[in-house]
């Protein structure tokens, strides 16, 4: 006779799986979704100015505040999932995040954008992106986690490199709009499917009721905006060295060829985060709860695999930077090409998270190793990208070095679950508000160091050519050295775009040949150089993890 009870013990397990695997599907898609929503709208810039009359300047204070937001509020949205719940943390999130999008989509305006892309959607997706981590962490063990980690990885991966293709598509054949929308869809679909399962709205019980910290939430807040902040200028005004007077309210604050705003809001973001630490700490010792437990950096995982999961978004951000760039100022290609160009590497980076995950859930290898193989074949694809930069080349002679980078990109997409794994359950929230504050970070400064190398080698090189230039008269060199070096907002422009340029200016003939082709040379070089240098960085990275312990699967 069957034992009733052992019946309705594995029916309590299979309704348990089933909600784990519902949970996972959920936080997963959302994730892909957040991240399409960072890429995306890089193609429709140009919509969006027409659309709402406004202009390139606007538009883009509008995405450097919604990564101003997501920066300066990452591990309070962490602490308050550890408080209330991760999964109602999680809704909240995803509730604020989807009444944004909607905003965004009906924005008749710049400023009602700014409300719902930059704040809505910003706060949104700062108590969201901290939730999906301890969730996918606490509802599985052992293979399990690693596969929920490792798709939760993946699919940010996905979503990022999907961005332009889907988002180029939609603006090209729809509206930009209808990008919002669909995020609005799918989020309220996630909601929904979290609201109507009791089994996923069970909260963990809650710690101890204490006074919330006020003051460690400024702290972290202004020293990652701060830092956030100065990454963002170092397109403009350079990554060390300022190339241009930096004034505030009509106020010269910073001089040309003085410490870059980069450097200044780098290094004041450091001091606040100094303070920050020290702050925390008092709490801890005070007996008091903390914003973040920042003894968990004490554990080798954590520290050097956050530290390397900064790494991998620095690189991850900056070629998908790079790449667009190229392919639209050197061969001309639209929005949605320039997406399709990066498909290599989103289909190999899905294969590598799945054959990574696979390995080390069967036992036949740790994470380990497999993470540093994945650094040295993102630096490996970024040498073969570099190689590719030619004005002859097309899409299909990067795809090679994309697929190598893919594929190294999806194996380390085993890092999240190294560094959350290493977590005790009660300091769950703590790492993960601490690994995503780092990853953001390191995708922050992925797109301003890439930005910032790309135009530092091509104003040196253009300023080279322009001087030994046996084709210009003396007039034109001191005319162009001028304009380069003083007073100028530089950015990589395509040969055509140039050649407007100069025949608004009445400069035509030889002169305006000489001055593309030096265009054509000096932007080669900077997109070669900068691509070379997210390289560099990779085998950094693979230096890195070679610190982390090797025994943990």
């Amino acid at each position: 006779m069957a034992d009733p009870d052992a019946g309705k013990a594995a029916v309590q397990r299979g309704a348990a799986g089933t909600a784990a695997r519902t949970v996972l599907g959920v936080i997963a898609t959302q994730q892909l979704l957040m991240a399409y929503d960072s890429t995306a709208m890089n193609v429709a810039v140009s919509d969006i100015v027409t659309d709402l009359g406004t202009t390139l300047t606007g538009v883009q204070s509008a995405i450097s505040l919604y990564a101003l937001v997501m920066a300066a509020l990452m591990i309070t949205g962490s602490k308050l999932g550890s408080r209330v719940g991760h999964l109602r943390m999680f809704t909240l999130g995803a509730t604020v995040y989807g009444i944004g999008a909607l905003v965004t989509a009906l924005s008749p305006s710049l400023p009602v954008m700014l409300v719902g892309w930059s704040l809505l959607e910003g706060i949104g997706a700062a108590l969201v992106f901290p939730a999906i981590l301890s969730i996918a962490t606490l509802a599985f063990t052992g293979a399990q986690r690693t596969r929920a980690l490792t798709l939760v990885g993946a699919a940010a991966g996905a979503g990022a490199a999907l961005g332009p293709v889907v988002g180029g598509l939609i603006t090209k054949y729809l509206t930009w709009r209808v990008s919002f929308l669909m995020e609005t869809v799918i989020t309220a679909v996630a909601v929904v499917l979290v609201l109507r399962n009791r089994s996923l709205r069970r909260s963990p019980e809650r710690a101890p009721r204490q006074p919330f910290d006020i003051v460690g939430v400024v702290l972290s807040a202004a020293g990652f905006g701060l830092i956030v902040l100065g990454t963002l200028l170092a397109s403009r005004y350079g990554l060390l060295i300022a190339r241009e007077e930096v004034t505030v309210l009509g106020r010269t604050v910073l001089d040309a060829g003085g410490p870059a705003p980069t450097v200044v809001l780098g290094v004041a973001g450091l001091l606040v985060l100094a303070v920050f630490g020290w702050w925390e700490r008092r709490l801890v010792r005070g007996g008091r709860d903390p914003l973040v437990r920042l003894a968990v950096l004490r554990d080798r995982s954590i520290r050097v695999g956050s530290l390397a999961l900064a790494v991998q978004f620095l690189v991850l951000a900056g070629l998908f930077f790079l790449v667009p760039v190229f392919v639209q100022t050197t061969l001309d290609y639209d929005a949605l090409e320039s997406g399709l160009t990066l498909l290599p590497s989103t289909v190999m980076l899905v294969l590598g998270s799945m054959a990574g995950a696979r390995a080390v859930g069967e036992g036949r290898t740790t994470r380990k190793p497999l993470i540093v193989l994945g650094f040295l074949l993102i630096a490996a694809g970024t040498v073969l990208v570099a190689a590719a930069f030619d004005p002859d080349s097309s899409g299909l002679h990067i795809a090679p070095g994309l697929a190598v980078a893919g594929l190294g990109l999806g194996l380390c997409t085993l890092l999240p679950d190294l560094v959350q794994s290493a977590a005790d359950e009660d300091v769950v929230s703590d790492v993960a508000g601490l690994s995503r504050s780092t990853s953001y970070l390191g995708q922050s400064l992925g797109v301003a160091l890439a930005g910032a190398l790309m135009i530092g080698v091509l104003l040196n090189t253009a300023l080279d050519a322009v001087t030994d230039s046996p084709v210009l008269t003396s007039s034109q060199k001191g005319q162009a050295a001028q304009t380069l070096s003083h007073g100028v907002q530089a950015t990589a422009v395509s040969d055509e775009q140039l050649r407007t340029a100069l025949e608004k200016r009445g400069v035509t003939g030889a002169s305006a040949d000489e001055l593309v082709r030096i265009n054509t040379l000096a932007r080669g070089d900077g997109l070669t150089a900068a691509t070379a240098g997210m390289g560099v960085i990779a085998l950094i990275g693979a230096g890195l993890t070679l610190r982390l312990p090797g025994t943990r699967r």
